[in-house]
């Protein structure tokens, strides 16, 4: 039976996460409501299944994850995402993530998640199954990411849902000079001009949300 910790920045849901994971009979070692609680308890634990939070870390949750997941290989984890762009974001960033949960989910399928990842299984939930299945982009998406490196990709969706270039470099602990860097590589690859045509790439292409809030508002300095 794999060890679970619970790292939520909410209160209520983190409680209710490990009070039912109590209830049937799983073995919860530690809770964290933010990443330094959670290294601690991954010193004690380097072979949990830890149910991630897509914002415990906000913007940089992905990249710190991504070093936590480096020094301790045997992680598993199980995020827990707030929308469909947190799915994609870890999904095309990562790797590896062992399963998919969203927010609104039943405590039905908390509990076949957690079992699945018990057994050392997969889990992905319904609703994003058939989100990921209906993606008629996925073979743009699918190309895009074979010309760009992870980094690129990274970088990509963060200028894409509107995050300042100040911002990705204080996330991704590299320098502004970087991630402009960065930029004009990926300009160059697409065939782009500026942030704007970069955005509408990421948006044709299912790299990011046409929904979310701003996206076409803020510019990258």
């Amino acid at each position: 039976m794999t060890d679970f910790i619970v790292a939520v920045s909410s209160d209520l849901v983190r409680v209710g996460m490990y009070a039912t994971l109590k209830a049937n009979n799983y073995r919860v070692v530690s809770s964290a409501t933010n990443f330094n609680q959670l290294r601690d308890a991954v010193k004690e634990s380097p072979c949990a299944t830890v149910i991630l939070c897509s914002h415990l870390a906000g913007d940089g949750t992905i990249e710190t994850w991504r070093r936590l997941h480096k020094r301790y290989c045997d992680l598993q984890v199980l995020l827990f995402a707030k929308c469909f762009q947190d799915i994609l974001d870890f999904q095309c960033n990562l790797k590896q993530v062992d399963g998919y949960l969203l927010e609104n989910s039943s405590e039905q399928e908390f509990l076949a998640a957690t079992a699945s990842l018990n057994r050392g299984h997969m889990f992905v939930a319904t609703a994003v199954a058939e989100y990921l299945a209906r993606n008629p982009r996925q073979t743009e998406q699918v190309r895009l990411l074979k010309s760009l490196s992870d980094r690129e990709v990274q970088v990509t969706q963060m200028l894409g849902r509107g995050i300042r270039v100040a911002e990705i470099a204080k996330h991704l602990n590299i320098s502004s000079k970087t991630v402009n860097t960065f930029r004009y590589r990926i300009f160059a690859k697409l065939g782009v001009n500026g942030d704007v045509e970069l955005t509408h790439i990421a948006i044709q292409t299912g790299l990011v949300e046409l929904d979310l809030p701003g996206v076409y508002e803020r510019k990258a300095v």
